[in-house]
């Protein structure tokens, strides 16, 4: 890792043991100290999700759009739910993606591994895309998130490249079908990143942290910054620092911010086309995932 990773790595500690840093709260321009002038150098900073996004259907609509942001069957993933826009809700400032069981599976999902679409639920992505290169070297995503977890239960925040160039992908939130959140890391080629498993023909970093409690609030957070070509990836939990990952080659590739919640498929603990498959197991009644104050900032050199 780069001297400046370290570094960047003590500032963010010495931060936070003075109560300075909370998941990238202070970054925002205004609230800024002296040390984040200085791991941010000349580069000057702007927002481009604001905090406020889910306080009315007007601050939503200058910032988000309804579905997945592909141009195929946009209302359907991996997953055994089909996304509607009747599914996501907003009040009091909180964002709230509902997923309600049917009483017959809507069809299969057109997408591997084509699951029977068991569910209604809700999907949103950001209108602005996410690119780190020379212009825009850091990005700050974080959100404040509420969720219930456990068989079935597949939410997710994550950024993906533009559709279908995947990877790269960074998993900033994900519960898959248990209370294990998962920061994942996914590569066209390996990273090197210690504990990277290959996955068919790509490469994955995943770092798993516990302790989720589904009647609280969490905090999650991705810090962005080039390093050459790639990308390295800080992730964070509830203010603390967990881990880096690299994204190899990401610099200057554009990416989309998702957030969904799905349902089914890889969470319900079946093997595709294995016996309860076609059934997908899971929650009988509605199922939700709360967001709120998700933001998003990014450092412009020029």
């Amino acid at each position: 890792m780069s001297e400046q990773a370290i570094n960047r790595r003590q500032l963010l500690a010495s931060a936070a043991a003075v109560g300075g840093l909370s998941l990238g709260l202070s970054l925002v321009p205004g609230e800024a100290g002296a040390a984040t002038r200085d791991r941010r150098g000349a580069a000057s900073w702007e927002n481009i999700i604001e905090k406020s996004s889910f306080s009315s259907s007007s601050a939503f609509g200058k910032e988000w759009n309804h579905l997945y942001p592909w141009d195929g069957d946009p209302d359907t993933h991996n997953g055994a739910a089909r996304m509607h826009a009747s599914q996501v809700s907003l009040s009091g400032g909180v964002l709230t993606l509902t997923a309600t069981r049917l009483a017959a599976p809507d069809g299969l999902s057109p997408h591997s591994p084509n699951a029977p679409l068991w569910y209604r639920s809700g999907a949103i992505h950001a209108k602005e895309q996410i690119l780190v290169n020379d212009q825009f070297p850091e990005y700050d995503i974080e959100g404040e998130f509420r969720t219930q977890t456990g068989q079935g239960i597949w939410p997710a925040f994550w950024i993906t490249g533009t559709w279908p160039a995947w990877p790269p992908e960074s998993d900033i939130l994900e519960y898959v079908g248990d209370s294990t959140n998962l920061f994942n890391t996914w590569n066209q080629t390996s990273s090197g990143d210690e504990g990277e498993e290959q996955s068919d023909d790509v490469f994955v970093t995943r770092e798993r942290v516990s302790g989720h409690n589904p009647d609280s609030w969490f905090k999650y957070r991705v810090w962005m910054t080039k390093e050459g070509d790639d990308v390295l990836l800080d992730y964070y939990f509830n203010g603390e620092y967990v881990t880096t990952h690299r994204g190899v080659g990401w610099a200057g590739v554009p990416q989309r911010l998702i957030l969904n919640l799905q349902m089914g498929s890889w969470a319900s603990g079946i093997e595709p086309g294995g016996p309860g498959w076609d059934d997908q197991p899971g929650p009988a009644g509605d199922t939700y995932f709360k967001a709120r104050n998700v933001w998003v900032g990014r450092t412009r050199a020029w």
